[in-house]
């Protein structure tokens, strides 16, 4: 027993001890490189030639295929895979380039913004450093020396010695509902030294330093759901206003994407079915339901309370919701577009402050 644990501790000392790029080769000899050819076998006069099979050929070599990867050149590890695990994200149809596909509604300036503001808040949150940059447009990290998340990627042990540089790009399509992020290893040094790598392990690298970004910006957008979700919890200030236009609108003291979630439980407990919602125009639509129980159900009624007002059954609404600053805007319209009256939104007032104000659970 003594004997097997001393085995084992020794192939855990040579194991740990090959070298960066021993453990990326194939494990054994490559003696197949020493073969030769066999020539063609040439049957005698007046025998049956051997039935020719073609199953087991070789497949040619491609046009574009590096003739020299094999043997200890060629890297045995399986290609990475972009994971456009961010919001809004797709993978690109070019092969020749690791870059991830984003896709919004913004407009090409916003669009360009944001984009920046998550590559700014990646690089400065892992502490990478900024080399070169063009504002909104391209930045270069500074070398990256041993980086643990590489280091437990590849399985590096703490004595090996890796540095990098990247360069990441946006372009973002005129219309802006478009937009690519390209990332390029531009330097790559193992043991201080300039190691030049073939296009695969080049690309290997790039891809992981990308899904690490898209990593990172899918979990700021969760966190900023649950923030929401939290915040959209708790009882909101609503209150008569006006907009710019002088049109009447509640005014909700909290911010756009609180408030829009909001409206996704307030709006059906007052009556007002959600059949569509359009984020891009900041639009929920309706249909009023005289029979659906709860709070608005009773304030439409023809009964005598206090805030009693008529409306339609199945009647439709589009509720509007704008910023402005840190509060918001909410518009009522009718199935026609046309604003709701005054005297309507008065009305109205006490139950979607009430509605808004309440705390969840």
């Amino acid at each position: 027993m003594r004997k097997l644990y001393i085995a084992l501790c020794g192939g855990i000392v040579l194991t740990g001890c090959s070298s960066f790029s021993e453990q990326h080769q194939a494990s054994g000899n490559v003696e197949y490189l020493k073969e030769e050819t066999h020539k063609k076998i040439i049957v005698p006069e007046n025998f049956t030639p051997l039935k020719s099979n073609t199953e087991f050929n070789i497949p040619s070599i491609g046009d574009d295929a590096n003739v020299n990867l094999v043997g200890k050149k060629l890297d045995i590890r399986a290609p990475s895979l972009i994971m456009p695990v961010a919001p809004n994200t797709l993978t690109s149809d070019n092969n020749k380039k690791t870059q991830v596909v984003f896709e919004s509604f913004l407009s090409q300036e916003k669009f360009r913004e944001q984009l920046w503001d998550h590559l700014s808040t990646f690089i400065e949150e892992k502490t990478y450093g900024v080399g070169i940059k063009i504002e909104g447009q391209s930045l270069s990290t500074r070398s990256i020396e041993s980086d643990e998340y590489f280091k437990l990627l590849f399985g590096l042990d703490d004595e090996s010695l890796l540095s990098q540089q990247y360069k990441f790009d946006i372009d973002v399509d005129a219309q802006g509902h478009r937009a690519i992020v390209t990332v390029n290893l531009i330097d790559h040094q193992e043991q201080n030294k300039p190691v030049e790598l073939n296009r695969f392990a080049k690309r290997r690298y790039e891809t992981r330093m990308l899904n690490l970004f898209l990593s990172q910006v899918n979990a700021k957008h969760n966190q900023v759901l649950i923030d929401t979700y939290v915040e959209s919890r708790k009882g909101i200030k609503l209150e008569l206003s006006f907009d710019n236009a002088q049109n009447t609108v509640y005014k909700i003291h909290a911010p756009f994407e609180v408030v829009w979630e909001k409206l996704s439980i307030v709006l059906p407990r007052l009556g007002l079915n959600i059949y569509d919602r359009d984020k891009s125009v900041n639009t929920y639509f309706t249909i009023f339901d005289e029979d659906v129980g709860g709070f608005w159900a009773n304030l439409f009624s023809f009964g005598g309370g206090d805030h009693d007002i008529e409306l339609e059954q199945n009647s439709k609404y589009q509720i509007k919701l704008d910023k402005s600053g840190n509060v918001s805007l909410l518009t009522i319209l009718d199935a026609e577009g046309q604003l709701v009256p005054v005297d309507k939104m008065t009305e109205m007032l006490n139950s979607f402050s009430k509605a808004m104000a309440k705390k969840e659970i």
